[in-house]
């Protein structure tokens, strides 16, 4: 929202005026820079707003631009390295990293035979805990519960550059307060600044452009902020991302949990299918239960024993393409709600329009 730079101190002002002038020549990626220092050395929610803006302008203005690698999954340079079992579509369990370990041959090496791989500590536990209490205070602040905007903090607001759809999944506006709550990244930009400082720091940019052979760029709508609560003996429906993402894509998710939940703790987790298979598969049968669902009759035939559910700590996390079969797991005696954050990365030359491309 560059209008408000007059409202500003003289650096921000200057930082802000300069973003725009850059942004005019189509510099997209050093304007966000010129911002980002800014809004490091002086945390504004004027500042925060003004980045998502931005980040949104240039990823609409550079989707589909430049050429990665045709197969970012097979066709990558990088010798192959021995973790797991050759068989694609006979996994036997879910292959795991410790995070020190993570590089662009693991992420290959377990996508082409299983389909998705879990990263032990990614980020460590009391950071990933800090992050939980991040999103309890965007989403009271999206309930009208706690102040929308402090001085140094922009909690919660949709910016002008989003289109169309809700900014909310469950409740509607003067509802009740639900249990589970999800909201795009994007609409708190206190939560954008600080969850993109942590990817830097995880160096996240130079894997990805190593994965895909150029530039990442999130997405508006799927990147986004979860809190699922228990629903004891529910069955969630199976489903691939690819079913609705866009045609010809190229993607990796990065879904970090943010609590204790899965396998025998008292919060729903993930169950995976931890197979190679590089199809879409059809919904709408096989007992589903949605048009978008993966009936489970055929869930049964394609992955009979490679379905998984991990026990998921604070900062682990899962890594996954736009194949991968999931559903949330939901136990028969929890308790407690599920926080992750989950965040789609395309790569820049196939970033489909639809999904509002930001920049990263």
């Amino acid at each position: 929202m560059m209008e408000q730079i007059f409202t500003e101190p003289d650096t921000i002002r200057q930082a802000l005026s300069q973003a725009r002038d850059l942004a005019d020549r189509g510099q997209w990626r050093t304007a966000v820079d010129v911002l980002e220092l800014a809004e490091q050395s002086r945390p504004t929610a004027a500042l925060q707003r003004a980045l998502v803006d931005l980040r949104i302008q240039g990823g609409r203005a550079l989707a589909g631009s430049g050429q990665g690698l045709a197969e970012p999954l097979f066709n990558g340079p990088g010798p192959r390295i021995a973790m797991v079992s050759p068989q694609a579509d006979q996994a036997t369990d879910l292959p795991e990293v410790a995070a020190a370990d993570l590089s662009v041959a693991a992420v290959r090496e377990a996508l082409s035979e299983h389909g998705a791989l879990l990263v032990r500590g990614l980020v460590k536990r009391e950071r990933a805990l800090t992050l939980r209490r991040l999103l309890d205070r965007v989403m009271a602040a999206r309930e009208a519960r706690e102040p929308c905007e402090e001085p140094a903090s922009a909690w919660y607001a949709r910016s002008p550059e989003v289109r169309g759809a809700p900014a909310r999944f469950f409740a509607a506006p003067g509802e009740p307060v639900s249990a589970s709550s999800s909201l795009w990244t994007v609409d708190s930009p206190h939560a954008t600044a600080r969850l993109l400082a942590l990817y830097r720091q995880l160096r996240l940019p130079e894997l990805l452009n190593a994965y895909f052979g150029e530039p990442a760029l999130l997405s508006v709508k799927k990147w986004v902020l979860r809190r699922v609560a228990p629903d004891n003996g529910a069955e969630a429906g199976w489903h691939q991302d690819g079913r609705f993402l866009g045609e010809g894509i190229a993607t990796l998710n990065l879904w970090l949990s943010l609590s204790d939940c899965g396998a025998d703790t008292e919060a729903p987790g993930m169950e995976i299918v931890a197979n190679g298979r590089r199809e879409i598969l059809p919904t709408g049968s096989h007992g589903a239960d949605f048009d978008w669902t993966v009936g489970p009759g055929l869930v049964e035939q394609v992955a009979p024993d490679s379905r998984f559910v991990p026990r998921f700590a604070p900062g682990d996390a899962l890594i996954f393409d736009h194949f991968n079969l999931h559903r949330t797991a939901f136990g028969v005696a929890q308790s407690l709600p599920r926080y992750a954050i989950e965040a789609w990365f395309f790569a820049q030359s196939r970033a489909p329009l639809k999904q509002q491309p930001v920049l990263f």
